[in-house]
Formats: C-alpha cells, sequence, structure tokens
C-alpha cells in the first residue's frame, strides 16, 4: 500500500510559534512546568486550545504539541514507545454491516480479531515505518445503513498520522461508492 506519509503542516519551530505563538520546545518547557497535566493528554490538549484556539490548525497543533513533549520527555508506554497519534474516520454506508465489514476487513493486511457484525480490530505497518499501528473498526447497523467508526491508534509520527487520515477518508469512500453503487 503506498500512502503518502505527509504532513499537512511542516512540524517545526518556526511553524509551531507562527501558529500558536510558541515553539515546540517552549509549549514542552510550559507542559512539564504543570503538573496538573502529568498523564493527562486530553486535559493539556484541552487546555492548549484554550490558549490558541479550536479551529482545524489549533486543533491539529494541540495534538502535535502534546505528542512531540512526549518524545522529547521521553514518556515511554509499556512497549518502549511514545502513545502517539491517533485518527478516526467515519462514514454511513447504505449496506448491510456484513458487507461492509468484508470490504474493511480485506483493506487491512493483519487483522487480528472479527467479531460478526460488531468490530475488526487489526495491526497495520506503513512502508517506512519503523512500528505497528493499531486498528479498531465498529460497525453499527441501523435502518438497512452502517455507520462504520475507524479508529487507528499508536502512529508515531505526524506524516503518518496525516497521511493514514487521508488513506482511511478515501478509502471509505471508495468503500460506500462501491456498495452503494454510486
Amino acid at each position: 500500500m503506498d500512502i503518502a506519509l505527509e504532513s499537512d503542516f511542516p512540524v517545526t519551530d518556526e511553524a509551531c510559534k507562527a501558529a500558536t505563538g510558541k515553539t515546540l520546545a517552549e509549549w514542552s518547557d510550559v507542559l512539564s512546568s504543570k503538573p496538573e497535566f502529568v498523564g493527562k493528554r486530553r486535559e493539556a490538549v484541552n487546555w492548549m486550545w484554550d490558549q490558541f484556539g479550536r479551529d482545524t490548525a489549533g486543533a491539529w497543533w494541540g495534538i502535535t504539541i502534546w505528542v512531540e513533549h512526549e518524545r522529547r520527555i521521553q514518556k515511554l508506554q509499556k512497549d518502549g514507545r511514545i502513545e502517539g497519534y491517533g485518527i478516526c474516520s467515519t462514514k454511513t454506508i447504505a449496506a448491510p454491516a456484513d458487507k461492509v465489514m468484508s470490504e474493511v476487513a480485506n483493506r487491512i493486511p493483519n487483522v487480528t480479531r472479527i467479531r460478526e457484525g460488531k468490530d475488526i480490530r487489526g495491526k497495520w505497518q506503513s512502508n517506512g515505518a519503523d512500528s505497528e499501528s493499531e486498528l479498531d473498526v465498529l460497525f453499527a447497523e441501523k435502518a438497512c445503513k452502517t455507520g462504520v467508526t475507524l479508529n487507528h491508534n499508536r502512529i508515531q509520527t505526524r506524516p503518518e498520522a496525516d497521511g493514514l487520515r487521508k488513506h482511511w477518508s478515501a478509502t471509505l469512500d471508495e468503500i460506500k461508492r462501491k456498495l452503494e453503487g454510486a
């Protein structure tokens, strides 16, 4: 699978300062000085958004600053990696859940679990990535339509996260066109 691993914005101190008023290192120092944020990603990111905004760029920078802060302070999980980035893609498809699940499963190279009508779990390794990331895809069928919520977690770099977000959005669009005959 050839996925363009490109960030939506440059992950540099200059770009961060232009967007948020501080460099990545300055934000990391601020976060390190706030003990109330130790181990509290959501609270820290919400606080940052209050500082510089929740628009598309602000939302992107809030998560990026937090993940780069974890990398800077070497906050590692049990497997020796940072928690990293997570992306979410959703789509409602006018088709039965079993058909939607089959199409999604065919696009995951390493499926680790399927619970019929409920979810699929899998592992993913992007070309050029040093480690696997995790997929969790939930399905909810109602009134001849299936809602799909795809969560992709433990992505280690911003270029990979942004590339995978675009990939999964396009993949779900493709599945929708195929199953709905549009």
